[in-house]
């Protein structure tokens, strides 16, 4: 297992917490490419570190609300790949919840972020929760 991809991921989120731009840039491509497919607000291919980042804040308002517990299944990489599988549980207030598993494909390119791609294991049950509590992204 290659652990700089981990690595590279965690200096991502350490920077993003931090809305450090300089940061970000040095640990992702300017013309990253994020996918989060699905009929919902947040659906969509996202393009360039500003329209990933603006994904990153629509997802933490969601996930924020929604009192989530995140289990980290497996994850492997090499070179180029890193994939993630977890099982999410959500806790909200207002009864739209979801429980399912995920798996999230990391590519690398010169030692940055070069593209997010998310998988669900039921797309129909991630599109009803998304559709309920997303906000609409912004123009």
């Amino acid at each position: 297992m290659n652990d700089t991809n981990a690595l590279i991921i965690s200096q991502f989120f350490d920077a993003y917490s931090k809305h450090d731009f300089d940061a970000i840039r040095k640990v992702m491509h300017e013309d990253v490419i994020w996918v989060f497919m699905g009929q919902h607000p947040l659906a969509g291919v996202k393009n360039g570190i500003e329209d990933v980042v603006a994904f990153f804040d629509n997802m933490s308002a969601v996930m924020g609300a929604s009192k989530v517990n995140v289990e980290k299944l497996v994850s492997g990489s090499n070179d180029n790949f890193l994939v993630e599988c977890q099982h999410i549980t959500t806790h909200r207030e207002d009864g739209n919840n979801i429980d399912h598993h995920v798996c999230v494909l990391w590519t690398f390119e010169n030692h940055k972020i070069k593209e997010g791609r998310h998988f669900f294991a039921d797309p129909r049950a991630a599109d009803k929760f998304f559709a309920v509590v997303a906000p609409i992204p912004q123009e």
